[in-house]
């Protein structure tokens, strides 16, 4: 009995090794599908934008990957490595996007966007390398949360521009434009988070805290600007779309309520003999409403588990 314990033991020892060194090995060493791409986990959480070099992605719980190409959708739990000179661009379902540096590797831990019910939780692990993040405000959502881990960092998003260099006892994080960044130390979850805000950068080192910001001078920051491929106005102009369709359908909201209390006063004047038949014209149209209804309740079934996933405390932000 003993000894088949200690053997269990042992098995399941080399299987959770196996993983760390899958986890930590180079772009080369990961073995490579030679069928088809294959969806990952649940509904996909974004696409590839831009791709330049060796790009590899990972799903979850699989131990070989497909070589990344543009318009290749992405999954939650996927791990996106990028090779040497190589460059990959994520854009998000909610319009965020990712930018990774040549040499990086971050997988998708949890990604949750649903704009019916006004949420969004994000938690990338960022392992190594170096990558711009360009998130989504989404000021008008109960629940933003975008967090991103590393090996000495949890840093929570509360702005939109940012970078964050990975290294094995360092990271180091640059805020742009607009951006505000809480960040704490991961062996110090404790204390309060420091405040990072626009051109400012900070260093967290394990077993530390994030030190004080410094000012990001202007020749830093337009050496990491060109070093990544992110189209800030396209975004920029999805987030202006998006505030102006908001406000169109208020406007048609409130045009309905008065076109109906118009109806139902000239309703009581119609003859009963004048009533027509209802119409058949648009049936097609409710059948595809009803189709569209039902493919929202599928997707919600399968996205309450990634809601219920535990995450790491950490601080809720206004």
């Amino acid at each position: 009995m003993i000894m088949k314990q200690f053997i269990r033991l042992v098995i399941f020892g080399c299987i959770m090794s196996s993983c760390i060194v899958l986890a930590d090995a180079p772009i080369s060493s990961i073995p490579i599908y030679e069928n088809d791409y294959q969806p990952g986990v649940g509904l996909f959480v974004g696409k590839v934008a831009r791709v330049s070099g060796t790009v590899v992605i990972v799903h979850l719980n699989e131990t070989s990957g497909y070589h990344v190409s543009q318009d290749m959708n992405v999954y939650r739990g996927d791990t996106i490595v990028t090779g040497r000179s190589a460059k990959v661009v994520v854009r998000l379902n909610d319009g965020s996007q990712i930018s990774q540096g040549a040499s990086s590797r971050m997988q998708l831990n949890q990604m949750v966007y649903s704009p019916k019910k006004q949420t969004r939780s994000a938690f990338i692990h960022m392992s190594s390398g170096k990558a711009r993040f360009s998130v989504q405000k989404l000021q008008s959502y109960k629940n933003r949360r975008f967090r991103i881990k590393t090996a000495s960092a949890l840093i929570g998003v509360r702005g939109s521009d940012f970078i964050i260099q990975v290294q094995p006892e360092l990271t180091q994080v640059a805020a742009f434009e607009n951006t505000e960044l809480a960040l704490i130390g991961l062996d110090m979850p404790d204390l309060p988070p420091v405040i990072l805000h626009s051109f400012e950068k900070s260093r967290i080192s394990p077993g530390a805290s994030p030190t004080s910001p410094v000012p990001l001078s202007i020749e830093e920051m337009d050496g990491l600007k060109n070093e990544f491929m992110i189209d800030i106005k396209a975004m920029r102009q999805r987030e202006t779309k998006a505030q102006e369709s908001k406000s169109e359908k208020k406007q048609t909201i409130r045009i309905s309520q008065k076109d109906t209390k118009n109806a139902l006063t000239q309703q009581m004047r119609v003859d009963s003999d004048a009533l027509q038949p209802p119409l058949t014209e648009f049936s097609d149209d409710i059948q595809q409403f009803q189709n569209e209804i039902q493919d929202n309740i599928t997707h919600i079934s399968e996205q309450k588990h990634e809601i219920a996933t535990e995450l790491p405390d950490f601080p809720v932000f206004p």
